[in-house]
């Protein structure tokens, strides 16, 4: 009897699943097994082929990735549609590749139809998609809602889906490169069981000595709007910051926006909102004293960006310089160069700071902040010039240089969404919702201690009552507001970032299948005594790869499976506050 139990707990402790989070990072994906490989070079041409597909859920999403040979924006310019028979009945609904559909969505175009009780458009809102990333890439993470209704029918009425990909060349749905699978569907079974918590956040401020930053897209000056009041004073009262990039101030002074946050956050003794406005739409508004101002100017004749040198003291002997970037959400490939532009002369602007060569020389080792809504749309070159110092206009703004003091690159401060795993930063609009705004920083001298998007709709009763916020507050802008804290207290010198794992993780072994060895990667956080057992189906210890005390690093061990069977087996670490079991295949 106790070993049933064993078995029972073991296999059920083995399928509480990681939480899938949309950010554009797929180590969370590592232990879904893919659920079809599509076959290279069967697509009609090369422009577009399928390549890789997993599939998972949890109790209010399917989650689902793909990747492509070929990079494309997943939100426009493309044609790539899912079929999804939710019924498993291919009696039912549209019929494509042997499957009985009743959701069709394009990703390119927002929108699709339903075969439910009748043919039906919808667009993405109706089957709650959100999705990553949203600049161009060839491996994609989105969700769609499990609980969706189209017209009052349920949309996933069984337990089990079939889920056809088809790359179509053009919005005729007719003629397509490649589909995946070639015949039939894939076929998914929904998954029960505990998933992780979301990502943790705070939304006030655990440390008084911790610095908060606040980017915001107030939408078209909507902050002076007088029949916007609540929101935004519910919005700032409740977060509390001490700096603040605003964008889409158009019509409104520096101080104009400074009297409002004052009106939602008065000063007390000693106290005073800063403020400077630097370019059309831009507005930052401090604690801290604005030393220095300038626009960041670019070669498209538009000034997307406003640099601002903050003086921090006395909370901590160090100014600081701080980006509220607004470059233009331009469409189309010539707009991409615009605003690749609009990214280079930020960079540059920033390196020449660093070295003394342009209008402002910064002291070495103060923090750099870059916030703001970025429209990150389009190639994900920009994205690589903001993290990397990567110029792509060298001949215009100079040579690429590392942005970060200790020689690395800056770092993303990536903050999900209130009581979700999701980073998106906008409210639903024409696009659904995607991350476009930001908080990049010099991670070599400051440390981020907590990040989150604020969205009222995502709060507990509890969080609304606690922070005196009403639940849709934070639709009072097309975007949401970004908040981040950070410890500066190491700002002495150069502080190396630390190379150690912040925490212990298990990786999925590689091969699997495997035949006859397989290599597993784990990391350890901190000093403690570490083992690694593997198991057969029945819970019973097959062998110990590790027993012993590890310092923090990351490490990797091979499994000799020679003298085992083919089958499932399961490998467990364990440390004292630490336990994870994966899933690997010997297959001979």
């Amino acid at each position: 009897m106790k070993k049933v139990l064993f078995f029972f707990l073991f296999v059920s402790f083995l399928f509480a699943q990681n939480r899938i989070l949309i950010d554009e990072n797929y180590d969370d994906w590592s232990d879904v097994a893919a659920l079809h490989e599509d076959p290279s070079g069967d697509n009609s041409s090369r422009t577009f082929d399928f390549k890789t597909m997993w599939v998972t859920n949890d109790e209010d999403f399917l989650y689902i990735r793909i990747q492509t040979t070929q990079k494309l924006n997943l939100v426009d310019y493309n044609y790539m549609t899912i079929f999804i028979d939710s019924d498993n009945n291919p009696g039912t609904g549209k019929s494509i590749n042997g499957i009985g559909a009743e959701l069709q969505y394009t990703f390119g175009t927002r929108s699709g139809k339903a075969f439910l009780s009748g043919e039906t458009n919808i667009e993405y809102d109706d089957i709650g998609f959100i999705g990553a990333p949203t600049f161009s890439s060839n491996d994609f993470e989105f969700v769609i809602k499990r609980n969706s209704r189209i017209l009052g029918t349920d949309l996933f009425q069984s337990s089990t889906i079939n889920i056809v990909m088809v790359g179509y060349k053009s919005s005729s749905l007719s003629d397509y490169f490649d589909k995946t699978p070639d015949s039939g569907g894939f076929e998914y079974t929904f998954q029960s069981g505990d998933v992780d918590p979301p990502p943790a956040y705070s939304i006030s401020k655990t440390n008084v000595g911790y610095l908060r930053l606040m980017a915001y897209n107030v939408e078209q000056d909507g902050i002076i709007e007088t029949n916007k009041t609540t929101e935004f004073s519910h919005i700032f009262k409740a977060i509390e910051p001490e700096i603040i990039g605003i964008v889409e101030s158009y019509d409104a002074s520096s101080q104009q926006v400074a009297d409002r946050i004052e009106f939602f956050l008065p000063s007390g003794e000693g106290q005073n909102w800063y403020n400077k406005k630097e370019v059309s739409d831009i507005v930052l508004v401090s604690r801290f004293q604005i030393n220095q101002s300038f626009p960041i100017d670019s070669d498209v004749g538009h000034d997307a960006s406003g640099a601002f040198l903050l003086n921090l003291r006395p909370k901590y002997d160090s100014d600081m310089l701080v980006i509220v970037a607004h470059p233009k959400a331009f469409s189309g490939q010539e707009n991409d160069e615009k605003r690749q532009n609009q990214f280079d002369a930020i960079m540059g602007f920033i390196r020449d700071a660093m070295n003394e060569g342009g209008n402002l020389t910064i002291s070495p080792n103060i923090p750099i902040v870059i916030m703001g809504d970025m429209n990150l749309v389009g190639d994900v070159r920009r994205y690589t010039t903001l993290i990397t110092g990567d110029i792509f206009y060298n001949g215009t703004y100079g040579e690429d240089f590392a942005p970060d003091w200790d020689g690395g690159n800056f770092d993303d401060a990536i903050p999900y969404v209130t009581n979700t795993g999701m980073t998106f930063t906008t409210n639903p609009g024409s696009y659904p919702p995607g991350r476009l705004d930001y908080v990049v920083f010099s991670g070599s001298v400051m440390e981020e201690v907590n990040s989150f998007v604020l969205d009222s709709k995502k709060l507990s009763d509890t969080e609304l009552t606690q922070f005196g916020l009403n639940k849709n507050d934070t639709e009072v802008s097309d975007h949401l507001p970004v908040i981040a804290d950070f410890d500066l207290s190491p700002i002495v010198g150069i502080k190396k970032k630390d190379e150690s794992p912040k925490e212990f993780r298990l990786m999925q072994n590689y091969p699997n299948p495997f035949n006859p060895t397989t290599s597993i990667k784990y990391q350890v956080a901190s000093i403690e005594k570490v083992t690694l057992k593997v198991y057969d189906i029945l819970g019973r210890e097959i062998a110990t790869l590790l027993n012993e005390i590890k310092h923090p690093g990351s490490y990797e061990i091979e499994f000799d499976a020679s003298n085992l069977p083919s089958g499932i087996y399961f490998y467990r670490l364990t440390s004292d506050n630490f336990s994870k079991t994966r899933k690997m295949v010997l297959l001979r």
